[in-house]
């Protein structure tokens, strides 16, 4: 089988990680790197014997698929052109940064005859796969992710920075639509929402409140879910399933650690393992498209609080 030829466009922090998990697979040539930075793109570039390129628009004919890992604001315009050059995709998420940008782009795809896949990386977190294998009727669901402030992704809110990832989780769990958003939100140091916390109501019951930070004071990815078994508490960054039963009488808590494992990798091999089998995405642009549509509700819901002085006047 011949080797897949691989562009990465957008070698800033997660397109140059991206770079070193394809080098390290199986079947892949990394034939390209692309950035506007032309002298980061050739950094890249040499550290993997890809050649070095300032547009996605030279990509066309070179290459059998891209990662795109541009700012979450571009990844429209360029996923857009990738698709109408005849290449398939692993988007970062969140897909696009509107429901009318996310829906383009499914209609490209479907058009192209393409395969795109949305970088949601919590998917291939081993602790998720065995949370979802163990819920049962969920009834209540509490999340919260938050961080320092990186120095990036401050071009969209923190809705679409953060909070997506549980999204992707939230409508990967649920059995029905959601009916009704609630939130509050805050601008703290960019000129968009910095901190929100969300309340979902969904049309079988289930309750969803998720809160997402990019100015915590440490990194923080968990939740909990209450279902018909009992509670089960799951932190994504460390790694742990711990179940408590209905009737906490009847012993301890079941508490599982799982092994340590490289999410970005695994997403990365799972995206080229599509592509030499002729598979689906396990996150196609319908999921990723879901997920914009639930952060768009949220921002829409959103009641301004109190800004900070380095925010004021700018309400995301």
């Amino acid at each position: 089988m011949a080797p897949i030829r691989m562009a990465v466009v957008g070698v800033g922090y997660f397109g140059a990680y991206h770079c070193g998990k394809l080098a390290a697979i199986d079947g892949v040539s990394l034939d390209a790197v692309v950035d506007i930075d032309v002298g980061r793109a050739r950094a890249v570039a040499d550290r993997y014997g890809a050649t070095p390129l300032e547009s996605p628009s030279a990509l066309r004919g070179r290459v059998d698929a891209a990662v795109v890992a541009v700012p979450t604001s571009s990844h429209h315009d360029v996923a857009a052109r990738l698709l109408e050059d005849g290449l398939d995709l692993l988007v970062e998420k969140p897909l696009a940064t509107t429901v009318t940008e996310a829906d383009n782009l499914c209609r490209l795809v479907a058009r192209h005859a393409r395969r795109l896949q949305v970088g949601h990386l919590e998917r291939f977190n081993p602790a998720l796969a065995v949370a979802l294998e163990r819920i049962d009727r969920p009834r209540y669901v509490r999340m919260e992710r938050s961080g320092p402030f990186p120095g990036r992704g401050g071009d969209v809110d923190v809705v679409l920075e953060l909070m997506t990832h549980d999204l992707d989780i939230l409508l990967h769990m649920a059995r029905a639509p959601v009916e009704s958003v609630e939130a509050v939100g805050w601008n703290v140091v960019t000129g968009y929402l910095d901190v929100v916390s969300a309340r979902l109501h969904f049309a079988d019951g289930l309750t969803a409140d998720l809160f997402a930070s990019r100015v915590g004071a440490s990194r923080c990815r968990r939740f909990m879910v209450l279902d018909a078994l009992g509670a089960l508490e799951v932190d994504l960054a460390n790694r742990t399933v711990c179940r408590t039963g209905a009737d906490p009488g009847n012993g301890p808590a079941d508490r599982q650690v799982l092994e340590s494992c490289d999410p970005l990798l695994e997403q990365d091999r799972d995206f080229i393992d599509m592509l030499q089998n002729g598979r689906q995405p396990r996150v196609n642009e319908t999921a990723g498209r879901e997920a914009v549509a639930l952060a768009t509700r949220i921002h829409a819901a959103v009641r301004p609080q109190a800004l900070s002085p380095l925010a004021a006047g700018n309400t995301g």
